[in-house]
């Protein structure tokens, strides 16, 4: 089979206990309740790093280069929007979202990977959320990719 070896499985395999974290917040408490769960898994998830504005997150994005980010829904609806527009601008491979809910109203829908309801909080429900929202970003990348390849390829059919 083309395209399939041993060491693409292992990589495969390592890549995805490789999460790097960016919590981004704006109330210390919660979000150091937050960081206590996300430090118990520490064997699996390699950095968390905290932002408490957008010029804080695009900074640390740039610097320690995340692939999950985990936003709390107390900053604000236009500023959450703000975010995560800028997040999916950015032409770094999956970053994907999370957004912690303090209820289960649907304000933002667009652009976030998984939600978590901050009620009842742990971290093997961050853990799973994590990882679902990570292989959702990079199924959505695949599909986004294979589209564009094929739409050229229809393209040359023609011209």
């Amino acid at each position: 089979m083309r395209g399939f070896n041993d060491n693409n499985v292992r990589e495969v395999a390592n890549s995805n206990n490789d999460i790097n974290v960016l919590l981004v917040g704006n109330n210390p408490l919660e979000m150091s309740i937050v960081y206590e769960k996300l430090y118990d898994l520490k064997d699996k998830i390699k950095r968390i790093e905290t932002a408490f504005s957008q010029a804080d997150m695009l900074n640390k994005i740039h610097l320690t280069h995340p692939n999950c980010i985990i936003l709390d829904d107390n900053l604000g609806l236009k500023p959450l929007k703000a975010i995560i527009k800028n997040v999916n601008e950015l032409s770094k491979e999956a970053i994907s979202i999370t957004l912690l809910k303090t209820h289960n109203k649907q304000e933002v829908t667009s652009g976030v990977q998984e939600y978590i309801l901050k009620d009842g909080i742990d971290s093997i429900r961050i853990y799973n959320a994590l990882r679902n929202a990570l292989k959702f970003k990079k199924t959505q990348q695949f599909f986004r990719i294979k589209y564009y390849s094929g739409k050229r390829n229809i393209k040359r059919l023609f011209i």
